[in-house]
């Protein structure tokens, strides 16, 4: 008896149409792009700036020194994504800046920022 609902529950999960499985995917994307385009403010020297959750913690980690292939292992994340996270970091801080920023100044300016207050888990 077990046996025949568990080879009926199995056969009904694989019997999508290919409309269903579009639409489930379509919907999974549409939480994924909500969920990872939402923004933190945080401030820096009197300019607001908005950040995502991914941003803040490459900042936290840029601003205690890591290397990229350091905080790559962290994030479990290739080291080319995260350089160019950082790249795409720099260029957004420097367009709202307006100031020319490298590696050292984006340390300077993560540890400013006080992100220990973004980062902790939510009780």
């Amino acid at each position: 008896m077990q046996e025949q609902t568990l080879k009926h529950t199995l056969n009904k999960n694989i019997n999508y149409s290919p409309l269903d499985l579009k639409l489930d995917f379509e919907t999974y994307l549409r939480k994924r792009k909500i969920n990872t385009n939402k923004k933190l403010l945080v401030e820096y020297e009197g300019v607001k700036i908005a950040l995502t959750q991914k941003q803040i913690e490459v900042l936290t980690y840029v601003a205690k020194g890591y290397s990229n292939i350091k905080i790559a292992k962290e994030l479990t994340a290739k080291e080319s994504t995260i350089k160019l996270l950082i790249y795409r970091l720099i260029k957004y801080l420097e367009s709202v800046l307006y100031e020319r920023i490298d590696r050292f100044y984006l340390i300077i300016i993560a540890q400013k920022f006080n992100l220990d207050d973004y980062t902790k888990p939510a009780n």
